[in-house]
Order: structure tokens, then sequence, then C-alpha cells
């Protein structure tokens, strides 16, 4: 297990990652990223941590790049300090949202067989924005329903049922149309509102199944959950469709959660297991849970 702050490269990996970093920083800046050098370098040294496991094994590649991130910082907003909208890359400060597409941009970078900054841009892209594309505020799938939607069409995801999904969230989405004031890029904008609106409308009243808290008790034999599965807490507040996300990780037969937590203010592998987390969480009926392909 790695912690973020340990990976110190030597002077002459820095001068070669330096090198390399700039003879992209124009083609990655002309293509309107935000990154600092220090996270630049972070992102190369973890794909350098990443390489020895075999490529084939995503779930372990995904697990592996999560855990890169222990004791990173949880900072709320990082893609939301400006109103034009740019790819960033932000490794030193996440949420659950852009832990979880980061460490798996780095899973999908090495396991493409490749190592350099340009190449996990591409993939943070392709994960993070409609058909890959960094296209405004609107392109960016703001909801977990959207990015599984999109990440199943491109070949990315797939969204796990069967027998252990005994229920089904019946989605509504429209919490960001229906709360403008609540995001800076939409407040006071009605016409990007109304964009979000139209992308919004072809996920509400369909249903998406979900395994119930009360059955996370079971052992990895009776839940169909791997090391290295996203998992999606479902919500019952209306408008959204979940609260949090993490990664999946069994330890002494129970499923645990490796998340970017706003109460511990970090990014932790937590103690509790997923069952005890939920259970006092009423609004919180349980997970949905994707795997990457």
């Amino acid at each position: 297990m790695v912690n973020l702050k340990e990976i110190q490269p030597t002077m002459k990996n820095i001068i070669l990652i330096l090198a390399t970093l700039l003879t992209i920083s124009t083609q990655l800046h002309s293509r309107n990223i935000h990154y600092t050098a220090d996270d630049s370098i972070k992102v190369v040294k973890m794909l350098q941590r990443l390489k020895p496991i075999r490529k084939s094994d995503t779930g372990k590649l995904l697990l592996e790049a999560g855990k890169l991130f222990l004791g990173t910082p949880y900072v709320g907003g990082t893609l939301d300090r400006e109103k034009s909208e740019k790819l960033t890359v932000n490794i030193s400060e996440v949420d659950c949202s852009t832990f979880v597409d980061q460490a798996l941009a780095l899973a999908l970078t090495v396991g493409e067989g490749k190592c350099d900054f340009s190449a996990f841009c591409k993939n943070l892209e392709k994960v993070r924005y409609r058909n890959g594309i960094c296209n405004g505020y609107e392109s960016r799938l703001h909801y977990f329903s959207w990015w599984v939607a999109d990440g199943e069409k491109r070949g990315i995801v797939r969204e796990l049922s069967g027998k252990a999904f005994k229920e089904s969230q019946k989605l509504d989405l429209g919490f960001m149309s229906r709360n403008p004031d609540k995001y800076m890029q939409l407040n006071g904008d009605s016409i990007l509102t109304a964009k979000i609106a139209e992308y919004e409308k072809p996920f509400r009243n369909i249903t998406c199944p979900y395994i119930p808290k009360h059955l996370l008790a079971h052992s990895a034999k009776r839940l169909p959950v791997r090391n290295g599965d996203i998992i999606a807490i479902v919500t019952t507040i209306k408008g959204l469709d979940v609260t949090h996300q993490g990664i999946a990780v069994w330890q002494d037969g129970k499923l645990h959660m490796l998340h970017a937590s706003s109460k511990e203010k970090k990014v932790i592998l937590d103690r509790i297991s997923l069952h005890d987390y939920l259970a006092p969480r009423k609004s919180a009926p349980g997970i949905r849970v994707v795997r990457v392909m």
C-alpha cells in the first residue's frame, strides 16, 4: 500500500520527466488542459508504479491505482473553480468522483501499455466527458448514471445486475436543472441550465437495479462484487441517483470501500465494512456496482 507522499522521484527521474513534459506542454495547453508541473510529475510516477501489474487485470489495476491516492486531501469542487470548462488534472486534491475517474484513467493508461502524461490526459477526458470530448460544462458527465451509460456505450465499463440486485431505483434526474443556484456555472445562465435539463430527460422514469444494503453483510461468494469494482451509493434524494462513490475492497471476508472521505478529509480505505457504513444512513438504500471492461 503506497501513500502518494512517499512517491519521491530521484534527481535523474525528475530530469527525464521534466524533459518529457516540456516536449508535450505546448500540445496539452493547446487542448485546454489545466494542470500543474507537480501533478504531471506525480501522474508519471504513479503510472510507473502500476506498470508491473498485468495489463489485462483491470480490477487490480484500478484498485492499486486507487491505493496510490491514500492520504490525498479531500477537497470538494476542484472541477468548478472557473466558469470555462477545461480538462482539469488535480492529483493533489480529490473528491469522490475525481478520485475514481483519475484512478480509472491511470488504470486505462497502463492497460494500454503507456506511461506518459499525455496518454493519461486522453484517458481522463475519455472517462469524464460525454463521448470522450471536453466541449463545455454540459459535456461533463455530472451524474453517475450519465457516466455509466456513456462508458457502457463506448465499452469502458459495464454495470452489473443479477440475483443479488433485488431492488430497483427509479431515476428522476433533475437536481441540477431544478437547483441552478447551487452551481456556479448554471447560476444565472438559463441557456446552459436548459441544456443540462435536456440531457437529464432521458434519465427519468427508467430503473436501475441495486444491491440492498442489508445484503452487503454477505461474503464474496454470495455477492457479485470483486476487488476493483466501482461502487456508487444509491440515494433517495429527489433528482439525484447517487451521492458517493469509491472502489470495492474485500478485507477479512467483508466488503469495504476505498474512497475520498469528506468526513476524514482524505482518501482512506474505510476501517468499517460497507454494510456498517451504510446501515445508519436512511437516504442510502444500497449500492450500484460497475466493472471496468
